[in-house]
């Protein structure tokens, strides 16, 4: 069995690519995306492989043109127009006509842009022998045929369409008011590599570069070597710490609004940066332009490291899915080979995500795949009681490596700030509160007189 690319960003590292020969349907209702998807995955394979588009379509949208309906359409791929009322009437002298325009073209990829309409007033056996016939004829073609069909999923188990296709992918989508969040199940996979997915649920988006699949992150890591610190830029924290956060460590700074959760990721992106450890920042509510200007105010110029390719942001400047926005912070890492990660705002996450969320599988995803990369990673959450150490959400605190405790205290002369270490595991860290203040160049950590 030959694998040969799907021609869809990320769908290869979920199904190891499609067999040829084979016969693939792709299907979904109408306006989900099924055409983009063909027409992509052809494309995206053309300079290599000769190809083959076959709308079904009526006249009046023959007389569209394709190519300004999908930019992204390579010009060598062969397009063989078929009459969707007359292959309606006569789907066998259709199927006839398709097969002898594969057979003129000597195309390694076909698509049939949709398959359903034909043989669909066939009694249920008629259909069998009909769309068994097509299925044989497409692997006598020794091709890659993608096939659309309009289908909802609970009509895939059912229909005889997807009995006789050897992969099966079903594309939904969830409307909001501001966004469209695209869904990919794989209900049938041709190859051993692509079993694994067929449990799982992938989303995907459309833009006008084509289509793109955001398959789970890798994770995991060896056990992590305690002897390797990576500094926070604070110095007092650092003796706390016996040395600074364990290298591929995760540790969240919670605090009420105000208590400097941000200057804290701020100094120790700067802290990584000095020492040659590219940096990620990922934020939600402050840009990257407002986040180097509070960095500028305590002396720290970021301007430059990123000119030098050193300091990437994530920053959403639209609703994103939640798959998504953990491949912009993998593309991110990976461009810059990151060892140092800044997530400022788990508490801010749902304000910019479309679909449901969930928290604690996105923080778990994310803290895998950044210790696989054996990156380091602060993160900061808000909690509510401004006045006690308290801990954000066990939902996502219980992932973290290590917390720092934020909280004010009343004093005569007003509000002052407290810090202490809940954990930080494998490491005798210091268990005083501290006292620290936020002065222009940064935190300051000293002894709290009670």
């Amino acid at each position: 069995m030959t694998l040969r690319s799907t021609g869809i960003a990320g769908l290869d590292e979920i199904l190891g690519g499609f067999p040829k020969p084979s016969t693939i349907l792709i299907a979904g209702t109408a306006g989900v995306g099924k055409t983009m998807f063909v027409l992509d995955s052809i494309s995206s394979v053309a300079e290599d492989e000769s190809t083959l588009y076959i709308p079904i379509i009526t006249r009046q949208e023959r007389s569209g043109d394709l190519a300004d309906t999908f930019p992204f359409m390579h010009e060598s791929i062969v397009v063989y127009p078929v009459d969707r009322i007359s292959a309606e009437r006569d789907p066998l002298s259709a199927l006839i006509d398709i097969g002898n325009a594969v057979a003129s073209s000597g195309a390694d990829r076909v698509a049939i842009d949709p398959i359903t309409p034909l043989g669909s007033a066939f009694s249920e056996q008629e259909q069998h022998r009909f769309i068994g016939t097509l299925d044989s004829m497409a692997h006598e073609w020794d091709a890659i045929t993608l096939v659309t069909g309009e289908l909802t999923a609970s009509e895939i188990h059912t229909s005889v369409v997807s009995h006789f296709m050897d992969g099966v992918l079903h594309l939904s989508y969830e409307e909001s008011e501001k966004h469209v969040l695209r869904n990919l199940r794989i209900f049938k996979t041709p190859n051993i590599a692509g079993k694994q997915a067929l449990s799982n649920i992938y989303t995907f988006n459309i833009s006008p570069g084509g289509v793109r699949v955001f398959p789970h992150l890798k994770g995991g890591a060896a056990h992590p070597d305690l002897s390797i610190r990576i500094p926070t830029g604070i110095q007092e924290l650092d003796g706390m710490l016996e040395g600074g956060i364990p290298e591929t460590y995760s540790m969240l700074i919670a605090g009420s609004p105000g208590t400097g959760k941000t200057i804290f990721g701020l100094q120790f992106a700067n802290e990584s940066l000095e020492n040659d450890r590219p940096v990620v920042i990922v934020s939600f509510n402050e840009s990257p332009g407002q986040l180097m200007a509070e960095a500028m105010r305590l002396g720290w110029d970021l301007q430059g490291y990123v000119e030098n390719n050193m300091l990437r942001f994530v920053y959403p400047s639209e609703q994103v899915s939640s798959d998504e926005h953990l491949w912009q912070i993998r593309d991110a890492v990976e461009s810059i080979g990151a060892g140092s990660v800044v997530f400022d705002g788990i508490s801010d996450m749902k304000t910019v995500f479309c679909g449901s969320v969930n928290v604690r599988e996105y923080i778990y995803s994310l803290i895998r795949y950044l210790k696989y990369r054996n990156a380091t990673s602060l993160f900061t959450s808000e909690i509510e009681n401004v006045f006690s150490f308290g801990i954000p959400d066990a939902g996502t605190s219980f992932l973290m490596d290590g917390i720092v405790s934020l909280r004010y205290i009343r004093k005569e002369s007003g509000l002052r700030k407290l810090l202490l270490i809940l954990k930080m595991r494998g490491t005798d860290h210091d268990r005083r509160i501290k006292e620290y203040a936020i002065t222009n160049h940064g935190i300051n950590i000293m002894e709290w007189a009670d």
